[in-house]
């Protein structure tokens, strides 16, 4: 066999052949980092209102604005130029020691002011038309509170109880029943006087001192100079009414500047606040 001569040149390119099928989906590629929050919307329209709820509860009553209760300055017993008026407080202090006045009044959170300078002042507060025609007798309590305003007792004198009454004794229709703190011993007054603190008196208890004006004080053996307890007085006027008040008195004489409060007349308690006086109980 002879020698296999030189290749030949490469021939043209073929046209191209069909193309083949679609290959399979490759799998998914992994999820991208989230892209930065949208700016908010415009807020919604309102919705409808709702039904309304149940009603509550009735709360308790707040206190009242004023009072009906008839109580006031007696102006033709006062003379002078003294005060009372319905305050807040004032609180009186546990003991002499202690700066704080920290003490409420005896009954809610205010009292009868009273102001009663000395020389000719004096003052009558009190109730004109609630004890009018009560029988003496049918007293069978009588207290109040007394807050003295000074920093010692000393010529201190305090306010008493005034009844205006028809002795229904001897030749007079009228004298008034003045009961005397300063003169009571205990029970019916403190054993030992307190200044800016508040102290109960008695004017029904055994220690008692009372007397009568003019011609009954007299008649009765129970005068400013020999006074008579409570009982002695109910014993020695048995057919007595009250006529035109019943209240508290500061008398002429020496000044008096401080408050009372809580007076009991037999199961009522008149109490003292600043926008008038109200009853309650003991």
């Amino acid at each position: 066999m002879g020698a296999t001569g030189p290749a030949g040149a490469d021939g043209s390119t073929g046209p191209a052949g069909p193309a083949g099928a679609t290959g399979a989906t490759g799998p998914a590629g992994a999820t991208g980092a989230a892209g930065p929050t949208g700016a908010t919307g415009p807020a919604g329209a309102d919705g409808s209102t709702g039904p309304a709820g149940p009603t509550g509860a009735t709360g308790p009553a707040g206190p009242a604005l004023c009072s009906a209760e008839k109580w006031g300055v007696i102006g033709r017993n006062t003379s002078g130029t003294p005060n009372a008026v319905n305050r807040v407080g004032p609180d009186g202090r546990s003991s002499t020691s202690n700066p704080a006045a920290d003490v409420p009044p005896p009954y809610g959170i205010g009292s009868l002011g009273i102001i009663v300078g000395d020389g000719t002042d004096k003052i009558a507060f009190g109730n004109e038309t609630n004890f009018a025609e009560l029988p003496i007798n049918d007293l069978t309590t009588l207290k109040y509170w007394v807050y003295a305003g000074t920093n010692s007792m000393s010529g201190v004198s305090l306010p008493g109880i005034n009844i205006e009454a028809d002795p229904n004794v001897g030749s007079v229709d009228d004298t008034t029943l003045v009961y005397l703190p300063d003169s009571s011993i205990s029970p019916s007054a403190p054993a030992v006087r307190l200044p800016n603190t508040w102290q109960q008196y008695d004017a029904s208890a055994a220690g008692s001192k009372w007397y009568a004006t003019g011609a009954t004080g007299s008649l009765i053996n129970c005068t400013l100079i020999t006074p008579c307890s409570f009982a002695d007085l109910k014993t020695a006027l048995p057919d007595a009414v009250i006529t035109y008040s019943l209240g508290f008195s500061k008398s002429s004489g020496n000044a008096f500047i401080g408050a009372v409060d809580g007076l009991q007349v037999n199961n009522t308690v008149y109490d003292f606040e600043p926008y008038g006086v109200r009853k309650t109980t003991p």
